[in-house]
């Protein structure tokens, strides 16, 4: 059940709180956040802690766990075939052409990350969709994940919302009123569940952590429960 790696892809809004608060309750784990911006991971390693976004809090989490079980980086390929789990935290704009035009997000960031991992991992992965997505959006990255998987390689996808509000971000992240999980109901993807359920057991009581399927789970995105 021990989760040893994680990796994040996208030092954005979503990515790096939600890792940097990871790294604080789970010392034990070496969280890497990556990114395609070298200027956005110089912020996030810059000496004097500017980083590139502001929540109350955040820097402080920083400070602590940044050198010792945090690390920011763009060498994405390493820092997927490390980690256990995979985070994809990348944006999701609105589409600004074709069917859903100034409407419906955008898949191409996800989609590519999709790509990235099936590439590059050559042992088992559990991939999480952390990014703002619309249902069926797990379905998707499943589909490229198998479509271009190696021989020997497995993958689960599992849906885990994020419910964070600008200012509060962190103590959002810190006590959270509960951490949505949904999976594949099979065996292999209940026991995706469970690892990631475990991550957040450090500091989360295990009734808060509402464990689904993950077309609800992506639903709770639209219809808060």
């Amino acid at each position: 059940m021990v989760v040893t790696k994680i990796c994040c892809i996208g030092a954005g809004y979503v990515g790096g709180p939600t890792c940097s608060v990871i790294a604080s309750k789970c010392p034990d784990v070496y969280v890497t956040v990556v990114d395609l911006s070298q200027p956005r991971i110089d912020c996030w390693n810059s000496k004097d802690f500017n980083l590139p976004i502001y929540e109350p809090g955040l820097k402080e989490v920083v400070q602590q766990c940044r050198g010792r079980n945090l690390f920011f980086s763009t060498n994405i390929d390493e820092a997927i075939n490390a980690a256990d789990i995979i985070f994809i935290s990348v944006n999701t704009p609105t589409k600004t052409y074709g069917l859903g035009k100034g409407r419906a997000p955008d898949l191409k960031y996800i989609e590519a990350a999709a790509r990235r991992i099936a590439d590059v991992a050559t042992g088992n992965k559990i991939v999480v969709e952390k990014s703002t997505v619309p249902v069926k959006a797990a379905e998707s990255i499943q589909r490229i994940l198998f479509a271009n998987m190696k021989n020997g390689v497995r993958f689960q996808v599992l849906s885990n919302p994020e419910f964070l509000a600008e200012g509060t971000a962190i103590n959002d992240l810190m006590n959270p009123d509960r951490v949505l999980i949904g999976g594949e109901q099979s065996t292999s993807g209940l026991q995706a569940v469970e690892k990631l359920s475990w991550v957040y057991e450090h500091w989360i009581p295990k009734e808060n952590i509402i464990k689904t399927n993950t077309w609800s789970s992506e639903l709770s995105k639209l219809v808060r429960i």
